[in-house]
Protein backbone atom coordinates (compact mmCIF):
# COMPACT_ATOMS: atom_id res chain seq x y z
CA UNK A 1 0.00 0.00 0.00
CA UNK A 2 1.67 3.53 -1.04
CA UNK A 3 1.86 6.11 1.98
CA UNK A 4 -0.60 8.82 2.32
CA UNK A 5 2.15 11.61 2.29
CA UNK A 6 3.19 9.90 -1.11
CA UNK A 7 -0.24 10.21 -2.79
CA UNK A 8 -0.12 13.74 -1.55
CA UNK A 9 3.37 14.06 -2.81
CA UNK A 10 4.22 11.95 -5.44
CA UNK A 11 7.49 14.26 -6.33
CA UNK A 12 8.92 12.69 -2.93
CA UNK A 13 8.35 9.18 -3.67
CA UNK A 14 10.10 9.80 -6.76
CA UNK A 15 12.95 11.91 -5.41
CA UNK A 16 13.58 8.83 -2.98
CA UNK A 17 13.48 6.30 -5.46
CA UNK A 18 16.61 8.27 -7.71
CA UNK A 19 18.38 8.58 -4.60
CA UNK A 20 18.36 4.82 -4.17
CA UNK A 21 18.90 4.38 -7.75
CA UNK A 22 21.61 6.37 -7.44
CA UNK A 23 23.40 5.27 -4.88
CA UNK A 24 23.18 1.65 -6.66
CA UNK A 25 24.80 2.98 -9.65
CA UNK A 26 27.52 4.71 -7.22
CA UNK A 27 28.30 1.37 -5.90
CA UNK A 28 28.39 -0.42 -9.45
CA UNK A 29 31.16 2.34 -10.42
CA UNK A 30 33.27 1.86 -7.40
CA UNK A 31 33.62 -1.71 -7.66
CA UNK A 32 33.96 -0.93 -11.82
CA UNK A 33 37.30 1.50 -10.94
CA UNK A 34 38.60 -1.31 -8.25
CA UNK A 35 38.79 -3.96 -11.06
CA UNK A 36 40.20 -1.58 -13.43
CA UNK A 37 42.67 -0.81 -10.98
CA UNK A 38 43.25 -4.55 -10.26
CA UNK A 39 44.00 -5.09 -13.54
CA UNK A 40 46.33 -2.47 -14.18
CA UNK A 41 48.30 -3.13 -11.33
CA UNK A 42 48.28 -6.97 -12.49
CA UNK A 43 49.55 -5.88 -15.75
CA UNK A 44 52.27 -3.53 -14.66
CA UNK A 45 53.82 -6.42 -12.01
CA UNK A 46 53.81 -9.04 -14.84
CA UNK A 47 55.68 -6.53 -17.18
CA UNK A 48 58.04 -5.69 -14.65
CA UNK A 49 58.11 -9.97 -14.17
CA UNK A 50 59.06 -10.50 -17.85
CA UNK A 51 62.86 -10.36 -18.83
CA UNK A 52 63.57 -8.48 -21.92
CA UNK A 53 64.97 -9.97 -25.26
CA UNK A 54 67.97 -8.90 -26.26
CA UNK A 55 67.72 -7.16 -29.68
CA UNK A 56 69.13 -9.24 -33.11
CA UNK A 57 71.79 -7.22 -34.90
CA UNK A 58 70.78 -4.50 -37.21
CA UNK A 59 70.50 -5.14 -40.68
CA UNK A 60 71.69 -2.40 -43.45
CA UNK A 61 68.60 -1.76 -45.69
CA UNK A 62 69.77 -1.56 -48.91
CA UNK A 63 69.44 1.71 -50.40
CA UNK A 64 66.62 2.67 -53.07
CA UNK A 65 67.63 4.68 -56.37
CA UNK A 66 63.98 4.30 -57.92
CA UNK A 67 61.24 5.46 -55.24
CA UNK A 68 62.17 8.09 -52.77
CA UNK A 69 58.00 7.50 -51.63
CA UNK A 70 57.82 5.67 -48.89
CA UNK A 71 56.02 2.77 -48.08
CA UNK A 72 54.79 0.10 -45.74
CA UNK A 73 54.77 -3.58 -45.51
CA UNK A 74 52.19 -4.89 -43.22
CA UNK A 75 51.60 -8.20 -41.59
CA UNK A 76 47.76 -9.47 -40.01
CA UNK A 77 48.91 -11.61 -37.24
CA UNK A 78 45.69 -13.01 -35.71
CA UNK A 79 43.58 -16.23 -34.21
CA UNK A 80 46.92 -17.96 -33.43
CA UNK A 81 44.66 -19.93 -30.76
CA UNK A 82 48.08 -20.97 -28.95
CA UNK A 83 47.29 -24.31 -26.74
CA UNK A 84 44.34 -25.87 -28.66
CA UNK A 85 45.43 -29.43 -29.97
CA UNK A 86 44.37 -30.51 -33.13
CA UNK A 87 45.20 -34.35 -33.77
CA UNK A 88 45.28 -35.56 -37.77
CA UNK A 89 43.70 -38.66 -36.59
CA UNK A 90 40.35 -36.99 -36.07
CA UNK A 91 40.63 -35.11 -39.10
CA UNK A 92 41.45 -37.53 -41.85
CA UNK A 93 44.83 -35.37 -42.12
CA UNK A 94 43.27 -32.58 -43.32
CA UNK A 95 44.40 -30.37 -39.90
CA UNK A 96 46.88 -30.79 -37.80
CA UNK A 97 47.94 -28.12 -34.84
CA UNK A 98 50.21 -27.98 -31.39
CA UNK A 99 52.16 -25.55 -30.22
CA UNK A 100 55.21 -27.37 -31.79
CA UNK A 101 53.47 -26.38 -35.18
CA UNK A 102 52.71 -23.21 -34.01
CA UNK A 103 55.99 -22.49 -33.75
CA UNK A 104 56.98 -23.32 -37.17
CA UNK A 105 54.51 -21.90 -38.65
CA UNK A 106 54.89 -18.53 -37.12
CA UNK A 107 59.08 -18.88 -37.78
CA UNK A 108 58.10 -19.66 -41.14
CA UNK A 109 56.04 -16.81 -41.96
CA UNK A 110 58.47 -14.50 -40.42
CA UNK A 111 60.77 -15.91 -43.47
CA UNK A 112 58.35 -15.16 -45.57
CA UNK A 113 57.95 -11.71 -45.26
CA UNK A 114 61.77 -11.06 -45.13
CA UNK A 115 61.85 -12.66 -48.25
CA UNK A 116 58.82 -10.98 -49.64
CA UNK A 117 60.04 -7.20 -48.23
CA UNK A 118 63.44 -8.09 -50.30
CA UNK A 119 62.07 -8.77 -53.12
CA UNK A 120 60.06 -5.53 -53.16
CA UNK A 121 63.25 -3.58 -52.29
CA UNK A 122 65.40 -5.34 -55.04
CA UNK A 123 62.65 -3.86 -57.48
CA UNK A 124 63.17 -0.59 -56.14
CA UNK A 125 60.36 0.31 -53.33
CA UNK A 126 61.41 2.13 -50.04
CA UNK A 127 60.66 0.34 -47.25
CA UNK A 128 61.39 1.41 -44.12
CA UNK A 129 58.43 0.54 -42.02
CA UNK A 130 56.74 -2.69 -40.74
CA UNK A 131 53.20 -2.49 -39.55
CA UNK A 132 51.97 -5.88 -37.27
CA UNK A 133 48.27 -5.76 -36.97
CA UNK A 134 48.00 -7.75 -33.96
CA UNK A 135 43.86 -8.69 -34.16
CA UNK A 136 43.59 -10.75 -31.24
CA UNK A 137 42.74 -14.82 -30.39
CA UNK A 138 46.39 -15.43 -29.45
CA UNK A 139 45.01 -17.79 -26.79
CA UNK A 140 42.73 -21.10 -27.71
CA UNK A 141 41.05 -19.91 -24.15
CA UNK A 142 38.46 -22.09 -22.22
CA UNK A 143 35.44 -20.87 -23.57
CA UNK A 144 34.29 -24.10 -24.41
CA UNK A 145 34.31 -27.58 -22.32
CA UNK A 146 36.38 -29.22 -24.60
CA UNK A 147 38.76 -26.42 -25.34
CA UNK A 148 39.08 -26.94 -21.10
CA UNK A 149 39.74 -30.81 -21.40
CA UNK A 150 41.91 -30.86 -24.36
CA UNK A 151 44.28 -28.04 -24.57
CA UNK A 152 47.83 -28.59 -24.26
CA UNK A 153 48.27 -26.57 -21.55
CA UNK A 154 46.53 -23.80 -18.67
CA UNK A 155 45.15 -20.54 -20.20
CA UNK A 156 47.58 -18.51 -18.26
CA UNK A 157 50.52 -20.78 -20.01
CA UNK A 158 49.00 -20.32 -23.00
CA UNK A 159 48.82 -16.62 -22.44
CA UNK A 160 52.72 -16.89 -21.27
CA UNK A 161 53.75 -19.06 -24.66
CA UNK A 162 51.32 -16.69 -27.06
CA UNK A 163 53.01 -13.50 -25.91
CA UNK A 164 56.71 -15.20 -25.94
CA UNK A 165 56.29 -16.40 -29.71
CA UNK A 166 54.90 -12.64 -30.73
CA UNK A 167 57.71 -11.12 -29.39
CA UNK A 168 60.12 -13.63 -30.35
CA UNK A 169 58.50 -12.97 -34.09
CA UNK A 170 58.75 -9.40 -34.04
CA UNK A 171 62.21 -9.28 -32.40
CA UNK A 172 63.35 -11.35 -36.01
CA UNK A 173 61.85 -8.88 -38.28
CA UNK A 174 62.31 -5.58 -36.27
CA UNK A 175 66.45 -5.50 -37.57
CA UNK A 176 65.01 -5.26 -40.90
CA UNK A 177 63.48 -1.84 -40.59
CA UNK A 178 63.77 1.32 -39.07
CA UNK A 179 60.26 1.49 -37.58
CA UNK A 180 58.13 -1.31 -36.23
CA UNK A 181 54.32 -0.23 -35.39
CA UNK A 182 52.65 -3.63 -33.64
CA UNK A 183 49.00 -2.51 -32.92
CA UNK A 184 47.27 -4.58 -30.35
CA UNK A 185 43.54 -5.25 -29.98
CA UNK A 186 42.78 -7.86 -27.09
CA UNK A 187 39.16 -7.94 -27.26
CA UNK A 188 38.05 -11.48 -29.10
CA UNK A 189 35.90 -14.27 -28.10
CA UNK A 190 38.44 -17.00 -27.60
CA UNK A 191 40.63 -15.27 -24.83
CA UNK A 192 37.94 -13.76 -23.19
CA UNK A 193 37.65 -14.65 -19.19
CA UNK A 194 33.56 -14.67 -19.32
CA UNK A 195 31.06 -17.33 -20.78
CA UNK A 196 29.63 -14.41 -22.70
CA UNK A 197 31.65 -11.85 -24.63
CA UNK A 198 31.87 -8.41 -23.22
CA UNK A 199 31.71 -5.24 -24.48
CA UNK A 200 32.45 -3.39 -20.94
CA UNK A 201 36.35 -4.09 -20.34
CA UNK A 202 36.23 -6.87 -22.91
CA UNK A 203 39.67 -6.11 -23.63
CA UNK A 204 41.33 -5.58 -20.60
CA UNK A 205 39.54 -9.14 -19.18
CA UNK A 206 41.43 -11.06 -21.46
CA UNK A 207 44.21 -13.39 -22.07
CA UNK A 208 45.36 -11.93 -25.01
CA UNK A 209 45.68 -9.26 -23.25
CA UNK A 210 47.83 -11.22 -21.21
CA UNK A 211 49.94 -12.34 -24.05
CA UNK A 212 50.20 -8.75 -25.39
CA UNK A 213 51.72 -7.86 -21.96
CA UNK A 214 53.75 -10.34 -22.20
CA UNK A 215 55.10 -9.55 -25.79
CA UNK A 216 55.72 -5.87 -24.88
CA UNK A 217 57.70 -6.81 -21.63
CA UNK A 218 60.19 -8.97 -24.02
CA UNK A 219 60.40 -6.39 -26.32
CA UNK A 220 61.55 -3.61 -24.38
CA UNK A 221 64.92 -3.34 -25.39
CA UNK A 222 63.91 -2.85 -28.96
CA UNK A 223 63.77 0.71 -29.54
CA UNK A 224 62.63 0.46 -32.83
CA UNK A 225 59.42 -0.97 -31.75
CA UNK A 226 56.69 1.04 -30.85
CA UNK A 227 53.40 -1.28 -29.39
CA UNK A 228 50.49 0.04 -29.36
CA UNK A 229 47.67 -1.37 -26.70
CA UNK A 230 44.40 -0.46 -27.43
CA UNK A 231 42.11 -0.49 -24.88
CA UNK A 232 38.67 -1.49 -26.37
CA UNK A 233 37.35 -3.09 -29.10
CA UNK A 234 38.70 -1.16 -32.00
CA UNK A 235 41.60 0.61 -32.81
CA UNK A 236 42.66 2.81 -35.10
CA UNK A 237 45.74 2.35 -36.71
CA UNK A 238 47.67 4.73 -38.96
CA UNK A 239 50.04 3.40 -42.03
CA UNK A 240 51.48 6.03 -44.33
CA UNK A 241 48.68 8.12 -43.56
CA UNK A 242 46.05 5.32 -44.34
CA UNK A 243 43.71 4.65 -41.78
CA UNK A 244 42.86 1.02 -40.92
CA UNK A 245 39.86 0.14 -38.08
CA UNK A 246 41.20 -2.83 -36.19
CA UNK A 247 39.30 -5.17 -34.41
CA UNK A 248 39.16 -8.92 -33.60
CA UNK A 249 35.72 -9.35 -35.69
CA UNK A 250 33.89 -11.57 -33.56
CA UNK A 251 31.22 -8.67 -32.99
CA UNK A 252 30.00 -9.19 -36.71
CA UNK A 253 26.71 -12.01 -36.63
CA UNK A 254 26.92 -15.17 -38.90
CA UNK A 255 25.05 -17.87 -39.86
CA UNK A 256 25.66 -20.75 -42.48
CA UNK A 257 29.58 -19.31 -43.07
CA UNK A 258 31.20 -16.32 -43.66
CA UNK A 259 28.74 -13.10 -42.92
CA UNK A 260 29.81 -10.95 -45.98
CA UNK A 261 26.44 -8.99 -45.38
CA UNK A 262 27.56 -8.33 -42.08
CA UNK A 263 30.75 -7.18 -43.04
CA UNK A 264 29.11 -4.79 -45.31
CA UNK A 265 26.32 -3.46 -42.85
CA UNK A 266 28.73 -3.13 -40.51
CA UNK A 267 31.30 -1.03 -42.41
CA UNK A 268 28.26 1.22 -43.26
CA UNK A 269 27.52 1.48 -39.18
CA UNK A 270 31.23 2.59 -38.62
CA UNK A 271 31.23 4.53 -41.51
CA UNK A 272 28.33 6.60 -41.07
CA UNK A 273 29.07 7.03 -37.40
CA UNK A 274 32.65 8.26 -37.95
CA UNK A 275 31.46 11.02 -40.42
CA UNK A 276 32.33 14.70 -39.75
CA UNK A 277 34.79 13.13 -37.11
CA UNK A 278 38.62 12.81 -37.23
CA UNK A 279 37.91 8.73 -36.78
CA UNK A 280 37.30 8.11 -40.17
CA UNK A 281 39.15 5.09 -41.64
CA UNK A 282 39.73 3.95 -45.63
CA UNK A 283 39.74 0.04 -44.63
CA UNK A 284 38.58 -2.25 -42.14
CA UNK A 285 41.03 -4.79 -40.77
CA UNK A 286 39.76 -8.13 -39.19
CA UNK A 287 39.86 -11.53 -37.90
CA UNK A 288 37.95 -14.18 -36.44
CA UNK A 289 36.53 -16.05 -39.85
CA UNK A 290 39.71 -18.08 -40.61
CA UNK A 291 39.41 -17.36 -44.13
CA UNK A 292 41.76 -14.45 -46.10
CA UNK A 293 39.72 -12.07 -47.98
CA UNK A 294 39.43 -8.78 -49.49
CA UNK A 295 35.13 -7.84 -48.99
CA UNK A 296 33.98 -5.14 -51.19
CA UNK A 297 37.29 -3.39 -51.85
CA UNK A 298 38.62 -2.45 -48.20
CA UNK A 299 37.50 -5.01 -45.45
CA UNK A 300 40.26 -7.22 -44.76
CA UNK A 301 40.03 -10.72 -43.50
CA UNK A 302 42.53 -12.41 -41.57
CA UNK A 303 43.68 -16.30 -41.90
CA UNK A 304 44.39 -18.64 -38.83
CA UNK A 305 47.53 -20.34 -37.75
CA UNK A 306 45.67 -23.95 -36.49
CA UNK A 307 43.87 -24.69 -40.05
CA UNK A 308 40.97 -27.23 -40.30
CA UNK A 309 40.08 -27.81 -36.79
CA UNK A 310 37.75 -31.38 -35.55
CA UNK A 311 35.19 -29.12 -35.61
CA UNK A 312 35.39 -27.72 -39.51
CA UNK A 313 36.06 -31.57 -40.20
CA UNK A 314 32.80 -32.21 -38.81
CA UNK A 315 31.11 -29.26 -40.78
CA UNK A 316 32.73 -30.98 -44.05
CA UNK A 317 34.90 -27.43 -44.20
CA UNK A 318 38.76 -27.32 -44.61
CA UNK A 319 41.02 -24.08 -44.77
CA UNK A 320 45.16 -24.54 -44.92
CA UNK A 321 46.98 -22.29 -42.27
CA UNK A 322 47.73 -18.76 -43.47
CA UNK A 323 47.95 -15.13 -42.44
CA UNK A 324 47.96 -12.48 -44.44
CA UNK A 325 50.16 -9.55 -46.01
CA UNK A 326 50.36 -6.53 -47.97
CA UNK A 327 51.89 -3.07 -48.71
CA UNK A 328 50.70 0.52 -48.03
CA UNK A 329 51.65 3.46 -50.39
CA UNK A 330 50.63 7.01 -49.07
CA UNK A 331 48.43 7.78 -52.27
CA UNK A 332 47.45 4.24 -53.44
CA UNK A 333 46.69 2.39 -50.38
CA UNK A 334 46.55 -1.12 -50.33
CA UNK A 335 48.88 -3.04 -52.90
CA UNK A 336 49.99 -7.00 -53.06
CA UNK A 337 47.98 -8.81 -51.02
CA UNK A 338 49.55 -12.03 -50.49
CA UNK A 339 47.85 -14.67 -47.98
CA UNK A 340 50.68 -16.85 -46.85
CA UNK A 341 50.14 -20.41 -46.52
CA UNK A 342 51.80 -22.04 -43.61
Amino acid sequence: MPKIADIVNPERAQLAHFKAKNKQLERELKKLLEDRGKHAEMFADLHRAIPALEPYPRIPIMPTKDSKTKVAAVVKASDWQIGEVIRAEETEGFGKFNFALAEKRVFQLGQKLLDWTDMHRRAGFNIPELHVFSEADLVSGNIHYELEVTNEFPAPIAAEKAGYLMAEFVARLAPHFTKVVVWEISADNHGRFTRKNQAKQGALNNWSRIAHVFANGRLEKHKNVFPVLGEGTKLLADVMGKKFLLSHGHHIMGQMGIPYYGMSRDKAREATKRMNTNKKFDYISIGHWHVPAIVEGNILVNGNLPGTTEFDHMQGRSGPPSQVSFMVHPVHGLFDWTAWKL
